[in-house]
């Protein structure tokens, strides 16, 4: 069958037809509108892959795609949010094969793009490590939303395709793409919504972009046994997205999840597959505004006094660490921001 041999064509590596999102004037807008950034932050090899939009002067957005997905897999969410005033950040990180890594990462990364803390909506695994990042960093996360996530890992790290975590890293990148593309039920996909179909083409394509090592990382994160225990969060700030369809997620860590946040928000996609904000964009960011709205993102209002805002940066030793940045980097505007520790 035809889905069959694109199928093999894509994991053999040949070029297939380009997705009807990948072609759309939509995502060239997109592409046009918004710069693909690059960042080196650590020690690390790879580099943060990521796309910024809307004023500097408001709480940053961090999206994070689960391990499937590229910056581009968020592009709809910028799309929606960005002219509205948000700033929404789309982020794709280096390779990292365990939490410690990521959170550094994280904390360089943050730093470079001058975040002192975020609010995070993460799709699967960047939900997970969103969490996983709020519980090791506790002040630098305001908010966080929760799309088609989990709380544990205990599940993928039973099933694990057969593989031992650690040996992901040395599995062959088109085999992992197997893994992945595996998971998104192709024989399902054929009853399911055009929108969710179109999502799982394009997520499919962007899959191509990756490196074996991106891969192996995601998927060693993604199946090493690990929970949230310890958020220090309040469920106030909490919103799960869900889609009321079929989804790669396993059902019982849809429901621990609620277990685990009794009292957050819970907003649902009829129709939204894995990745709802492809497939469901303007419900996902309605969604989205309403959970900003709840924890006090205001956009599009004036600042009440520009003048109060610096003050908040300043803790105690900021002037030395402030004088260090400097010296560091003297092309610096003098407005440096200390590094935060928490």
């Amino acid at each position: 069958s035809n889905q069959m041999l694109s199928s093999f064509n894509t994991l053999a590596g040949y070029p297939t037809k380009k997705s009807a999102l990948g072609a759309s004037e939509e995502f060239k807008s997109f592409k046009g509108t918004y710069a693909l950034r690059q960042l080196a932050v650590d020690l690390n090899e790879g580099e943060w892959r990521y796309y910024d939009g809307g004023p500097k002067n408001v709480d940053v957005l961090l999206c994070l795609p689960g391990a499937s997905g590229t910056a581009e897999s968020m592009f709809r969410l910028m799309m929606n949010l960005c002219p509205k005033g948000y700033r929404v950040i789309a982020a794709q990180h280096p390779p990292y094969y365990s939490i410690n890594e990521f959170v550094l990462g994280m904390d360089a990364f943050l730093e470079a793009v001058e975040a002192k803390d975020c609010h995070i909506f993460g799709a699967a695994l960047g939900g997970f490590l969103g969490q996983q990042y709020c519980v090791h960093r506790p002040k630098r996360v305001k908010s966080i939303i929760l799309c088609n996530s989990f709380w544990s890992t205990a599940a993928f790290a039973q099933t694990g395709s057969g593989l031992v975590s650690p040996m992901y890293q040395f599995t062959p990148g088109f085999v992992l793409k197997n893994l992945i593309l595996s998971s998104f039920d192709s024989e399902g996909s054929s009853v399911s919504a055009p929108p969710v179909q179109e999502a799982v083409e394009f997520v499919t394509e962007q899959l191509e972009t990756m490196a074996q090592g991106e891969l192996a990382s995601r998927l060693t994160l993604n199946c090493t046994e690990l929970d949230c225990q310890g958020l220090k969060l309040s469920q106030e700030h909490l919103t799960i997205i869900d889609s009321l369809d079929k989804t790669a997620r396993p059902a019982e860590l849809k429901e621990e999840l609620y277990a685990k946040y009794p009292d957050c928000k819970r907003a649902m996609c009829r129709i939204g597959g894995d990745f709802p904000f492809i497939s469901a964009p303007d419900e996902v960011a309605l969604y989205v505004e309403v959970h900003m709205r709840r924890v006090g993102v205001l956009v599009n209002k004036p600042q009440l006094d520009p003048s109060a805002a610096p003050q908040i940066v300043h803790d105690e030793g900021s002037e030395m660490q402030e004088s260090k940045v400097s010296a560091k980097s003297p092309g610096t505007k003098a407005k440096a921001k200390p590094l935060f520790q928490d």
